[in-house]
């Protein structure tokens, strides 16, 4: 067993003496230092090293039972802990990162959090001073240490706190644990960085009571920065009750050598998903010499026409929108908005008009219900219909049978209903999209009209998907490859079925394309709608990357991907819809090694 007090002092003693020494009261308020702190201490000398500094203590460590044991009073101080002295109780109170210890010098006994400890083996007193034993301690104040093989030293270090954590609500002989503020505290990576180098910003935050950081406030930080100077970044914290920290201040030095520039850094650094500014200092290089272009394979098969049934204002009443013949494969895109007064629903009408029946096989299907934000939605609409299971569903349509594919909940006025349903039948069936009363039956539609959709996009066009094989094994600058880009792809052209007149899919809405590309090395892939706007949908390697709801604009880049060069090859869809601008580049970005 230790020896707890000297055979001459007794209890009361002690406390006095404590008090005259001024040793177990707090310290006077200072600040600090939050640098990684690095400190030798030997048993039985007064000379300590910290960080390369003499310093002396009043009461040296010392060597109890084969134990290393450090005043506790120079380690509250020196690790910026708070150390309270309650003189009726009898009582020290120390605050760590980790736990609330009460030492109660009357009983000889050791609380942690609540719980008892065994005093005898973790607590000495030498010349009025209360020492604690360095193996015990540390785990509760976040020390790192190591003992000299002899025993005779100790080397500890650990990283400083900016100011003590306080007790939030009054501290009573019935309290385990105060509730605590918590700490902020940061640091960076390395002590300088170059222009446009990303900064790394290393989270030392904690709360004593453990509860959390949900919020974190900064001032100040920046991914990089491009002008040469001294930079003071500050950090807030608060914990899981809501109780804020003092705010934690630190600079970094910005030196005045270029790394990279403001437009290419999201190249490098920016997550997938990022949207940033197009920058015209990378766009005038991506749009370079004819000898920067690269090898691009486009198909455009014909095996799958697209049905679409759009009109960018009202459908004025009831009846047919739009029809068509179906045969083998096809996709469906109807996409309507309620221009009535009353309630409606939007239907697909397939019917068989011949002598045996037909099976219609749904492989791949999206919907998005009713809404008056029709024009946002379609963009969600063709990201859940590329990120759709396939399916094998299967509808058997009897000779001379209409029925109901599809029909949409009941559409209040204003409201939009649209639908993607890549199907394939083994026969002939008419297909037809129509605005109909709720609770119609297909025998009533005999005698709906044909109705004019103000300012229909209604056609067939015989190209649903496109396909794309990128070989970027030459790629030295950065590049473009334009979706509706007529020096590299015809057009789409198709036909209104109900007038037959020619048209043209000129935003490709509804076309699903297949981009693979090869030999890709090192590089960033991005989205540039060159001509004004993007929206819709897109695929990497099989991973939604969300658009803004708003789409993009000229003046904007979203990150799609960044290869590591290990990569042989990446799989991209892209699928636009209603409102999109072509050309609509996909933007490849060589990153060179810095």
């Amino acid at each position: 067993m230790l020896r707890m007090l000297t055979s001459s002092l007794k209890t009361g003693t002690l406390v006095s003496a404590a008090a005259a020494f001024g040793l177990l009261f707090p310290a006077a308020a200072g600040a600090v230092s939050v640098a990684p702190q690095h400190i030798e201490l030997f048993a039985e000398k007064s000379a300590v090293t910290v960080n390369g500094q003499q310093v002396r203590l009043e009461q040296p460590a010392v060597i109890a039972g084969d134990s290393f044991y450090i005043p506790l009073r120079w380690l509250a101080d020196t690790r910026g802990l708070e150390l309270n002295w309650d003189g009726d109780a009898n009582t020290i109170r120390l605050l760590t990162p980790k736990a609330f210890i009460e030492f109660d010098l009357g009983s000889r006994s050791i609380t942690v959090n609540g719980e008892p400890d065994d005093y005898s083996s973790v607590a000495d007193i030498r010349n009025d001073r209360l020492l604690v034993k360095l193996s015990w301690i540390a785990e509760y104040a976040d020390l790192q240490y190591k003992l000299a093989a002899d025993g005779q030293s100790a080397q500890i270090s650990f990283i400083g706190t900016p100011s003590s954590a306080y007790k939030e609500s009054d501290l009573t002989k019935d309290d385990a644990q105060p509730n605590s503020r918590p700490i902020a505290l940061f640091a960076f990576g390395k002590s300088s960085y170059k222009l446009g180098e990303k900064v790394d910003y290393v989270d030392l935050s904690y709360d004593p009571d453990a509860e959390g950081l949900p919020d974190y406030e900064w001032n100040g930080k920046q991914d990089a920065y491009y002008k040469p100077g001294i930079y003071p970044v500050t950090l807030r914290v608060k914990d899981g009750k809501g109780n804020e920290s003092e705010p934690f201040t630190r600079s970094v030095t910005i030196e005045d050598e270029p790394y990279l520039s403001e437009a290419q850094f999201p190249y490098y650094y920016d997550a997938p998903g990022a949207v940033f500014k197009a920058n015209d200092d990378v766009l005038n290089a991506v749009y370079g010499p004819e000898e920067s272009k690269l090898p691009v394979l486009v198909r455009q098969p014909e095996d799958k026409p697209l049905v679409l049934g759009s009109g960018s204002r009202f459908a004025a009443g009831l009846g047919y929108l739009y029809q068509e013949k179906v045969n083998g494969e096809a996709r469906l895109y109807p996409q309507y908005t309620n221009g009535g007064r009353t309630e409606s629903q939007l239907a697909v009408v397939m019917r068989n008009n011949n002598e045996k029946a037909v099976k219609v096989t749904t492989t791949r299907q999206a919907e998005s219900g009713p809404s008056v934000y029709g024009a946002v939605r379609l963009g969600k609409t063709a990201e859940d219909f590329l990120s759709s299971a396939p399916r094998e569903d299967e509808l058997v349509i009897e000779p001379g049978a209409a029925v109901y594919y599809k029909i949409s909940p009941n559409m209040a006025p204003g409201q939009t209903f649209q639908g993607l349903y890549d199907i394939r039948t083994d026969g002939e069936i008419s297909v037809s999209y129509a605005m109909i009363a709720p609770g119609d039956t297909t025998y009533n539609l005999s005698g709906y009209p044909l109705v004019a959709s103000n300012g229909a996009k209604n056609g067939t066009f015989p190209v649903s998907e496109v396909g794309w094989t990128i070989d970027a094994h030459s790629l030295k600058w950065p590049a473009a490859v334009g979706m509706g880009d007529p020096s590299l792809e015809p057009p789409l052209q198709g036909y209104d079925a109900m007038n037959k007149q020619p048209l043209e899919n000129r935003n490709h809405a509804g076309v699903r394309y297949r981009i693979q590309l090869e030999h890709t090395g090192k590089m960033a892939i991005a989205l540039h709608p060159r001509s004004g706007f993007f929206q819709g949908a897109v695929r990497v390697n099989g991973n939604i990357i969300t658009i803004p709801a708003a789409g993009l604009t000229e003046n904007e880049a979203v990150l799609l991907h960044r290869t590591g060069g290990g990569e042989n090859s990446v799989d991209i869809e892209i699928m636009a819809v209603d409102g999109t601008q072509l050309p609509v580049d996909l933007v490849l970005y060589p990153l060179q090694a810095n």
